[in-house]
């Protein structure tokens, strides 16, 4: 490490190169909690805001920010990055009520429990096509199925995207949110957002379909047509959250299983753990380090006074390790019985997409541990961690298992 434990925690920068090591970033989250409910960091990690921001990472204040939209506001402050956080128009995310829950509830049908009952029998077949691509060589790449399958059923049966753009927008997606210097990054936000843009004008000129794309394009609120720049940037919103946190948080179980013999054998004895399993890998892998959120007027939470205009990221990985709220906090616990975890959120702006979210974990781990019930991470693989960036997750994750057939 070029840096002490002590010294990240003075002032966190989740892009620091140490942070590809995760227990390192967990321990300095531990640090930060036991010397006050908020620390102060220089420069928030999607963009620059003046006099830097507060950082909260505890699970109580975490939880009372996210349902205290009145003072801790979605919207971000106008500073000349506000296009990584906002792209060009409003999306559900970074506005507040009443204007929010009118939007939210457009986009809701798309994401109940119904429908996602529905898409049940698509996403297995998805993620069985994509371990059909190695099955019968008994190794294989399951990174492969991890950061392929929440884009593929995404776009072809959420928005009606072309499946053939899932590679592209999920490789422009990670390098908006996690590529090296802001230049970068700035210029693929740029680029997903102009292809987004393209393809949604281009639907404009054709017939209806059953799809979200549609839906937004079509969509009145209060007796007005619904922008068409904020129908791009709900798109552009729901491709970054909808792939990227999904597709790092499996890759985590898929290499926790494949180096975890013991779990791995006891859930494919017990496959009805499996749902509890995802909860626990949500709160354990940390997909979301923080999101801003900007004061609204002075305010007071657990001593210290907010002013009005002041950033604080709330950080829902480190609100997930809090020993006040979680037994055993640092231990991945399969079976954790009372699990209160905020990887979705909390209060109006919870994660829209989680139903399809969980859906989407739940099988991708029942058809791997179906179909190679006995794979594992070689001890000499190289699995490729990417750690210092926003979403945390394994990019390249090989295993090795018993060769089985493709199916018809």
């Amino acid at each position: 490490m070029s840096r002490s434990l002590e010294e990240h925690a003075e002032n966190w920068d989740l892009r620091h190169e140490d942070f590809n090591d995760n227990d390192c970033l967990y321990d300095v989250y531990r640090i930060m909690r036991e010397k006050a409910p908020f620390s102060h960091i220089d420069e928030p990690f999607l963009g620059a805001t003046p006099g830097g921001a507060w950082v909260a990472t505890r699970y109580e204040e975490c939880c009372q920010i996210l349902r205290d939209w009145q003072h801790f506001s979605s919207r971000p402050p106008s500073t000349e990055n506000a296009p990584l956080l906002t792209g060009l128009g409003e999306d559900v995310i970074h506005i507040d009520p009443p204007r929010q829950q009118k939007v939210r509830k457009v986009l809701n049908p798309y994401f109940s429990p119904g429908r996602m009952k529905q898409l049940e029998p698509q996403i297995r077949s998805v993620t069985d096509e994509l371990i059909d691509t190695f099955i019968e060589r008994g190794s294989g790449d399951l990174a492969h199925v991890a950061w392929r399958q929440p884009g593929t059923v995404f776009f072809k049966y959420v928005l009606g995207m072309p499946v053939t753009d899932v590679p592209l927008v999920t490789d422009l997606a990670g390098v908006a949110l996690n590529g090296d210097g802001l230049d970068n990054r700035l210029a693929a936000m740029a680029d997903l957002y102009q292809h987004v843009r393209d393809t949604i004008e281009a639907r404009s000129t054709q017939p209806p379909q059953d799809d979200l794309i549609d839906v937004l394009l079509g969509a009145e609120i209060d007796g007005e047509q619904f922008p068409f720049d904020s129908a791009v940037a709900n798109v552009m919103l729901l491709v970054q959250a909808g792939l990227e946190t999904t597709a790092s948080a499996m890759s985590f179980a898929l290499h926790f299983l494949g180096t975890h013999p013991e779990e791995r054998d006891r859930f494919v004895r017990q496959p009805g753990l499996v749902p509890a399993a995802v909860e626990e890998f949500i709160r354990f892998a940390g997909s979301i380090h923080g999101l801003h959120r900007t004061v609204t007027e002075e305010v007071e939470l657990s001593g210290h006074t907010f002013q009005p205009g002041e950033t604080i990221v709330v950080n829902y990985a480190a609100a997930n390790r809090d020993a006040e709220e979680f037994p055993d906090a640092d231990r991945c616990i399969l079976d954790r019985e009372i699990n209160r975890h905020i990887g979705f959120g909390a209060g109006v702006h919870r994660c829209l997409g989680s139903n399809l979210a969980r859906l989407e974990f739940r099988i991708g781990l029942e058809q791997v541990l179906s179909r190679m019930p006995d794979f594992a991470v070689p001890p000499d693989a190289e699995a490729i961690f990417r750690g210092n960036s926003v979403t945390r997750g394994y990019h390249v994750l090989p295993v090795v298992f018993t060769p089985g057939e493709r199916l018809p």
